[in-house]
Formats: C-alpha cells, structure tokens, sequence
C-alpha cells in the first residue's frame, strides 16, 4: 500500500462525503491507497448517515469509530493503528481535491529522503491562494508581529500566493499533511494530549529534531475550507491558547516560554476587564494548568444507541 489517507469527521458527513468524492476522482489509480474515515464520536444520526454515504466506496474506505472524541491528534493516532500505507497522509474533512495531490507529494517524498514532511499548495474556498507553511512563533513573532521574524531571516517571505518552487520553512499547516510513515513513527506521531490546534507545530518541531526538512511542494493544489469542519467561539479560542503555551513549555527553553507567557497574562489582564470570559484563561495561565482545562478533558464517552 503506497498512502493510507486518514480524516476526521465529527457531526459533518456530508463535507466527509464530498472529501471522499474528489479524492478519489482526482487520484490516478496506478497509486495505491486507503481512505480511513475516523469517525470521532459524532451524533447517532450523523455517524449513521456517514455509514450510508459512503456505501458506494467501501472498496477504498474504512470507517473506524471512536465512543469518545479525543481530538485531532487523538482522532488521528486512533487512524494510524489501520493504516497500512507507506506513506500517511492527515487530511481535513473540509478539504476538497481539484487536482492529483497524492501522486504529486509521493513522488516529491520518494525523491526527497531527506523530508519528513510535506504539503501541496493551499487555495480557499474562492480558490484564492493561501500560504499554507509558518515558522516558529516565537519572541519576536509573539512581541513585534511576522514581520520581524521575516525581515531578520532569509526565509521565504509567507504570502497569499502561488508559490512556483518548493517551500522549507518550520512546519506546515495541518489540514493537509503528506509524511513518511517511518518518520512519523520515529518523531512519536502526534502529541494525544493536544485536543486541539499546533498539533503540526508540535510534530514539525520533532520531525525537524530528528534531522529532517517539512516541504510545501505547489505543483498541485488543493482547496480548504477552512473552518468548515470547526466553528470558531471563545472556548475554541481559549483551546488555541492553552495548546500554544503547552507546547512552548514543552519544546522549547524556561526563558521563552516564561516571556511570551507573562506577555500573553499582561495583555489578557487588561482585555478581562472589557471581556470578562477571558478571566478563566488568565487563571489558567496564572497557574500553567493547561492541560487540566483543555476540551480534552469535557469528553465523555458516547455510544452509537445511546445519544
């Protein structure tokens, strides 16, 4: 098997569906894969419905479920244990393929052996292009802006545009990630304590540990949604906050994660005062307790017949 594909899909089928269609549409059939829809703890009503909409492609698609939602990084872990691929790739259930992607980055990976990691060009949903690569967010970043990340570097600068040659900068987004199983495995796959959000910062920063380079590779291009499949709020806000700080303290050195952390308690400090609900994000900070008020730890488990 050359790609096990593994998505995502929570209370949304239909977007899983259509997922589904175009990858296998647009992918040549010389290339060898699987499609393993990991369905995370949805309603009854749409796990039922993803079961019925997907009948049609159960020569290529696996749906596994988990009785708890355990995240992206939970979700997908979950997905690799019936991956059978040489390569994985960790798509979103709101991305939609337009073009061959899958043979593009396997090949991109087979002559790049020195990748751990990599991506096509990212379009939104107007089929604009997005810069689908970041670097570090760091001090600088944090304190003055992109900017002074960019303007001290000699990275290529992050634009909305099409790239013409492959990009090499500190990890990729995760909506789409194309890796060497081997490697994935080596770097210990993606941190399960995150629930939500940096899981590829996290897994870029290993993977690059290790010795090897994350690619964004734009002879192909795909289209995401991007926020289709997660509606944005304060307690999904809160979540981004609490997986940054997490892996900041993890990563990286006392002295920059104390900086950016007493930074961010400033700054929220003073906007609690105009926006209460951010108050419980200051304690949190206060008292680095991230992982014990992440999602992760609302889950409850939930069987098909019982919601």
């Amino acid at each position: 098997m050359d790609i096990s594909i593994i998505s995502i899909n929570y209370n949304n089928s239909a977007l899983t569906q259509d997922f589904v269609k175009s990858v296998i549409a647009c992918t040549d059939p010389s290339i060898s894969y699987e499609i393993i829809i990991v369905d995370n703890c949805s309603a009854t009503a749409d796990y039922k419905n993803l079961i019925a909409v997907l009948a049609d492609y159960k020569g290529v698609t696996k749906i596994v479920r988990s009785n708890i939602n355990t995240g992206f990084g939970g979700g997908n872990m979950f997905g690799t244990q019936f991956a059978k691929g040489k390569y994985l790739a960790f798509i979103n259930n709101d991305v939609i393929f337009t073009e061959d992607c899958l043979a593009s980055l396997h090949g991109f990976m087979k002559d790049h052996p020195d990748v751990g990691v990599c991506t096509a060009q990212q379009l939104d949903k107007d089929k604009n292009p997005v810069a689908g690569f970041d670097y570090y967010h760091g001090i600088r970043k944090e304190l003055l802006g992109r900017w002074a990340v960019e303007l001290t570097s000699k990275k290529v600068k992050r634009e909305n545009r099409l790239y013409t040659e492959t990009v090499y900068p500190d990890f990729i987004q995760g909506c789409f990630l194309f890796f060497d199983t081997k490697r994935f495995a080596e770097a210990g796959g993606f941190d399960t304590n995150l629930f939500l959000y940096y899981e590829e910062m996290d897994i870029c920063y290993r993977l690059r540990k290790n010795g090897f380079k994350c690619a964004m590779h734009p002879e192909t291009k795909f289209i995401h949604l991007h926020g289709e499949s997660t509606p944005k709020n304060f307690t999904i806000r809160k979540e981004l906050k609490i997986s940054y700080l997490y892996i900041l303290r993890k990563n990286h050195s006392y002295f920059k994660y104390s900086v950016i952390r007493y930074y961010t308690l400033i700054r929220l400090f003073f906007k609690s005062f105009f926006k209460p609900a951010y108050w419980n994000l200051v304690y949190i900070i206060l008292t680095s307790t991230y992982l014990e008020h992440s999602l992760r730890q609302k889950q409850v488990m939930v069987f098909p017949d019982e919601d």
